[in-house]
């Protein structure tokens, strides 16, 4: 099935494509992030701009080369080192922000 026209005859602009579900998802997860943590998010920060490069390197957007499957593996690994990394530090600032508790007794 073929797009309409615009009203001026020219053909519709395509489509943005959508941003791959990995890079949705960490966008997601930086939005949360940012309203949870507010300023001590920047502790957090250049651990999910590394999550990104490596979502980019292993997924080229457009017609990017995908790397060799030996280099695939090396970046998996570093990504998975640096997602657990991510992962400790998220938990550390999350306990920084809760409200503590006091007990009587």
């Amino acid at each position: 099935m073929r797009p309409f026209p615009t009203r001026d005859g020219r053909p519709p602009a395509p489509a943005p494509k959508p941003p791959p579900k990995a890079l949705a998802l960490l966008d997601a997860l930086e939005q949360q992030v940012g309203a949870q943590l507010g300023a001590l998010r920047d502790g957090v920060q250049p651990l999910l701009d590394s999550v990104r490069e490596g979502l980019v390197a292993l997924d080229p957007p457009g017609d990017g080369m995908l790397p060799s499957p030996q280099e695939q593996e090396k970046l998996r690994a570093k990504l998975t080192a640096t997602l657990e990394e991510a992962e400790d530090v998220l938990e550390a600032l999350q306990l920084a922000v809760k409200p503590v508790g006091r007990s009587g007794g």
